[in-house]
């Protein structure tokens, strides 16, 4: 048997569910009737601009009151108005659009005109025991209506008294939401919901939206007090923002906003009102951050569009095509912007690097097109004090062709209270370029840059990870007559004496350093993987070799042909104190084993000093 239906909806059924489900927040129901008005307003300028409607000198806006006693609410609007056809049409079928009707028929107000699914008047019976609407149409001789519904299938549709233009609804709330019977209950939604509506909203004498968005400017026309003014009036908690990214798109969809980079605290991670999303100007929800990328999920700012996807109550985002290619323009422009400031203000954002840096970084890692509009602005701060990029860095040792190059490069770099800076200089004076990195963040971003840099060759070495060829001073080797080196016989002496030590020697170039302690670069990085995902692990410094430079008067004197050798106890003290101190930036001591060992140690070289 073949058969063809049609879906019924029930009606008794349908309205307790509008008024438990349909919206997630009760008080949406001002947000939905304000909307409505202010759409009213906007029809009617658009028939004054046709010529179909000659309009005075009344300011058009919609107002809300309330009446304690009488336990109502009242929205008025005076726009367009509604005939009697209209009012039963419009409010006697549910999920009738009269927004997407007057479009069709005028074929106007498409990026103006909020309402969509015919649904938003109902909110009313959320909060309300009684609807009644009255209702003028600005259409010449019609008749005002008035249309009474107790949120039952049934309503009744009269005649009214009505004599001016427009719509009022009033509310008759019902006695478990007499909460909103309160002038700053209702204040603070209006301000929430309808403070950048472009028709002004009056509670009382008062106008809650008297300044229009930052967004619907121009740029050009805006300065920077201007954004600064009005990302404190809507955070006013929170100090001047870094930089900002005004956001104005008209193709392939309409978006319009501007996105704010803040000077972060501790407490960024507890906000939950960090972006605001707005449909033609309506606040929908401040969780909206499925719009930007993961790392920059503490940005705050103002996003405005009628293209992004919505569900009925336009209280969620939904999770399409659309959304991705609104996120990835968001993402393009925060790139742009990012790029745009350290080429045109780089003292600036050297300075807002050091705090941006890990998201952005974060923000490369998980999107390669990101990282590929960025990556002249990812910069590190090299041990001069100045500032460059990676690609400047290998541009600068291996040739402005380095992409091409399939020989090994290393990228040299240090870590800020862990590397002995006469090791630096060591490096400096070599003509290589160290910078500065801060782990663990920089421990995964060289990983991830290594691998798109695989076909180069490019890798990242710690200073200390290995020493090198240009570290090693070209110096004539003498042998005893036992065919024996400085070499061989420090290095004997030195393993006898601390034999739980992995010692190894060179010739460095600089005599100052008196031993480096060297880690594997894969090594490392393992060891700091896993102490980041469990702090309680391995300390992450783990195995090592110790380098003796042989060029260093105290490293010398353990050589036994040397003219003034150190006797055993004095050279056993002297290594020791040498390596522990090397150990330092890698053990967690307390302030007076720190203080006892330099104490120790500098008396120590006093007597070395005085002992030749």
């Amino acid at each position: 048997m073949s058969e063809k239906g049609q879906i019924s909806i029930s009606a008794q059924n349908i309205f307790p569910i509008i008024k438990k489900w349909l919206y997630s927040e009760r008080e949406i129901f001002l947000r939905e009737l304000v909307s409505n008005g202010v759409d009213a307003i906007t029809k009617l300028k658009i028939l004054a601009g046709d010529g179909k409607v000659a309009l005075d000198d009344e300011p058009l806006q919609v107002k809300v009151t309330f009446s304690t006693d009488a336990k109502t609410i009242t929205v008025e609007d005076n726009g367009i108005g509604m005939t009697v056809e209209e009012v039963r049409k419009y409010l006697g079928q549910m999920a009738f659009s009269g927004a997407e009707e007057f479009i069709a028929q005028y074929q106007s107000g498409k990026d103006g005109i909020i309402g969509h699914f015919g649904l938003g008047f109902y909110s009313a019976f959320m909060v309300s025991r009684k609807v009644e609407v009255e209702s003028l149409s600005w259409q010449e001789g019609a008749q005002a209506v008035r249309w009474s519904c107790t949120g039952e299938p049934e309503y009744t549709v009269e005649e009214s008294t009505k004599a001016d233009r427009g719509t009022r609804i009033v509310l008759h709330v019902a006695d478990d939401d007499e909460e909103f019977l309160d002038s700053w209950k209702l204040r603070e939604i209006l301000r929430r919901y309808c403070r950048f509506l472009p028709v002004p909203i009056l509670i009382g004498d008062e106008v809650v939206n008297p300044d229009p968005p930052l967004w619907v400017s121009k740029p050009g026309d805006l300065k920077d007090e201007d954004y600064i003014a009005f990302y404190k009036k809507m955070f006013p908690a929170d100090d001047e923002p870094y930089f900002w990214v005004h956001v104005n798109a008209d193709f392939p969809f309409h978006l319009q906003g501007v996105l704010f980079f803040p000077r972060l605290n501790r407490q960024d991670d507890l906000r939950s009102d960090r972006m605001h999303l707005y449909c033609n100007r309506v606040f929908v929800s401040s969780e909206m951050n499925v719009l930007l990328p993961e790392a920059f999920q503490y940005i705050r700012g103002f996003i405005d569009s009628p293209d992004i996807p919505l569900n009925v109550s336009r209280s969620f985002l939904q999770q399409d095509a659309s959304v991705r290619k609104i996120a990835s323009h968001l993402s393009k422009k925060i790139a742009d912007r990012i790029v745009e400031l350290s080429t045109e203000r780089p003292d600036e954002y050297a300075k807002m690097w050091k705090e941006l840096h890990p998201y952005v970084k974060f923000a490369c890692m998980r999107d390669d097109k990101f990282a590929e509009r960025v990556s002249a602005a990812v910069i590190y701060e090299k041990s001069d004090g100045t500032f460059t990029s990676l690609e400047a860095v290998l541009k600068q040792k291996y040739g402005e062709d380095y992409a091409t190059d399939t020989t090994e490069k290393h990228i040299y770099y240090a870590v800020p209270g862990e590397t002995l800076r006469s090791l630096i200089h060591l490096y400096e004076e070599a003509g290589l370029p160290v910078i500065l990195a801060t782990p663990p963040i920089d421990s995964h971003y060289f990983n991830y840059y290594e691998s798109k840099h695989h076909d180069a060759k490019v890798t990242f070495q710690r200073v200390d990870s290995a020493l090198g060829p240009e570290l090693v001073a070209d110096l004539p080797e003498v042998v005893d007559a036992d065919g024996r080196s400085v070499h061989d016989r420090v290095l004997e002496r030195a393993r006898a004496l601390l034999p739980e030590v992995q010692f190894e020697a060179q010739k460095l170039k600089k005599s100052e350093l008196p031993l480096v302690l060297v880690i594997p670069e894969l090594q490392r990085r393992f060891k700091e993987m896993i102490a980041h995902q469990s702090p309680r692990s391995e300390n992450p410094f783990g195995a090592h070799q110790c380098v003796l430079n042989l060029r260093h008067p105290v490293i010398e004197r353990l050589d036994p042909a040397h003219a003034h050798p150190l006797s055993e106890e004095t050279a056993r003290e002297a290594l020791t104190h040498l390596y522990d101190l090397a150990l330092l930036p890698h053990k967690k001591l307390d302030p007076d084993a720190v203080d006892r060992l330099f104490v120790q140690a500098g008396s120590l070289m006093g007597r070395l000093s005085g002992d030749v």
